[in-house]
């Protein structure tokens, strides 16, 4: 690990890793760029440099109290036929509904998202003063590079922007279901070099029903041992409390009796509970 943060700084970066780059590693050329190589080879020498490092991704991790986000979304992928990982920056997520992956073969894009990384469909629709949906193709790329052509348009009717065309393909190839999450990034490789180019990424976060069946499972059980554990408790107390459980049965029974004029119910430990 040492050896690999020295080489950012010494070779650029280029040469070879012994480990392989990730969310985190992604971000030491950042670090190291306020430092002279002189104070970078210091700091790995004297064994100060991955608390200076923690520190560092702490204060780059901000949180967007607006919208709950954090604002440091840059990821490491490594896609298919990149000998290098790419910097991916993630535009959003969505939990995909019933109705996305249902017979509709369409997809609702936010609004929100729509209208902040995607063409402005609705705009192009108001330049031509037309009332009939307009429609882009765009392109995105999965991690094994294949190419997914959507139709994406903005429908009048429903005031919504929509993947219509490809998009069925794109469910029935990723086996969706509701509940998986589809996220959308842009990519660029760490060392842009000339001819190079950035280009959209879709991916899929399948959701794990099996995981959610076990913590509800577990939940339960839990649940099942606390009772268990307040009865066992009641029952000692009980048996602790035998001169005060005579004492409750005289108490309802005098509750019960013709002459009682006392509020009606049963009391349980001295407690009238109605």
């Amino acid at each position: 690990m040492a050896y690999d943060s020295a080489t950012i700084k010494l070779r650029s970066g280029e040469s070879h890793r012994n480990f392989p780059w990730n969310d985190q590693s992604v971000l030491e050329p950042q670090f190291q760029s306020p430092y002279s190589t002189e104070a970078v080879l210091t700091m790995i020498k004297d064994g100060t440099y991955p608390s200076k490092f923690a520190t560092f991704l702490r204060t780059q991790t901000q949180v967007d109290e607006e919208f709950g986000v954090v604002s440091n979304k840059s990821k490491h992928i490594r896609m298919k036929g990149h000998e290098e990982n790419l910097s991916c920056t993630l535009l959003f997520q969505k939990e995909l509904t019933p109705s996305d992956v249902g017979k509709l073969n369409r997809l609702v894009i936010p609004k929100i998202h729509a209208v902040t990384y995607f063409p402005n469909v609705f705009g192009i629709a108001e330049a031509k003063n037309n009332e009939m949906d307009v429609d882009i193709e765009v392109v995105f790329y999965d991690k094994l590079m294949r190419s997914w052509n959507f139709r994406y348009c903005y429908w009048n009717s429903s005031q919504s922007y929509v993947f219509t065309r490809g998009w069925n393909r794109f469910v029935k190839d990723k086996k969706l279901r509701a509940k998986d999450i589809i996220a959308f990034y842009v990519c660029e490789p760490i060392n842009l070099r000339r001819g190079e180019e950035s280009f959209s990424l879709i991916d899929v976060i399948y959701y794990n029903e099996d995981h959610e069946k076990k913590q509800c499972f577990e939940e339960k059980e839990d649940a099942k041992k606390a009772l268990g554990n307040m009865l066992s408790s009641s029952d000692e107390v009980e048996e602790k409390d035998e001169g005060q459980e005579t004492k409750d049965i005289k108490d309802f029974d005098a509750l019960h009796s013709p002459n009682n004029s006392a509020q009606k119910g049963l009391r349980l430990f001295g407690v009238c509970i109605s």
